[in-house]
């Protein structure tokens, strides 16, 4: 037997290790996420993603917002997934859970729609995107940011911005981006110039 036979044979099959979601699945993923947190970058983002939802807090699609007219719009599904789930404790456990299924449904009817928007938001600050090297560049802009938006000529394409109101031809750096948005601060001089 050559290595790689042996080393399947100790490991089981084999297969389980390359497949994606497997083992090596899961180390990269792992390693990937300890390198960004090394890196600063999760932190980074955690801290624009927060910066961004108390400026979206006055505006119409806020976190808080989408949660009301979630509630609102779908208050049918959210009932129903409440009193689904008190269904569900009942059936297993009728002389425990009868006293609670009335608060049970409430808070489910409460949380449900945050829990639906939990995977869309969760992503959208974790997202990794083919332009992940732009952050924590410093560059020039080439338009104004007004009102915390403008745009601005990176790598050959335009862009979004977003961030403090600055002038054209300040240095701002990247701290995240998304598909077409590069979320900006201003450059305290302690960054690579680009």
């Amino acid at each position: 037997m050559n290595a790689q036979q042996q080393q399947k044979s100790a490991n089981g099959s084999g297969n389980n290790q390359n497949k994606p979601g497997g083992i090596e699945g899961v180390r990269h993923f792992f390693a990937s996420v300890g390198e960004r947190i090394r890196s600063g970058e999760l932190r980074a983002r955690l801290q624009y993603f927060l910066f961004k939802q108390t400026q979206q807090a006055r505006e119409s699609n806020s976190l808080l917002s989408k949660y009301k007219y979630r509630l609102q719009d779908d208050w049918p599904t959210w009932v129903g997934i409440g009193c689904g789930t008190a269904a569900l404790f009942m059936l297993f456990s009728p002389e425990k859970f009868w006293f609670w299924q009335i608060p049970v449904v409430i808070l489910l009817t409460l949380l449900a729609p945050a829990l639906f928007e939990l995977p869309a938001t969760l992503s959208s600050l974790f997202g990794h995107t083919d332009q992940q090297h732009l952050v924590g560049q410093v560059i020039t802009l080439t338009h104004p940011v007004v009102d915390g938006k403008g745009r601005t000529a990176l790598d050959g394409r335009e862009w979004l911005v977003s961030g403090p109101d600055c002038g054209m031809g300040h240095k701002v750096k990247i701290v995240t981006l998304d598909a077409k948005t590069l979320y900006v601060v201003p450059d305290d001089g302690s960054g690579r110039n680009y």
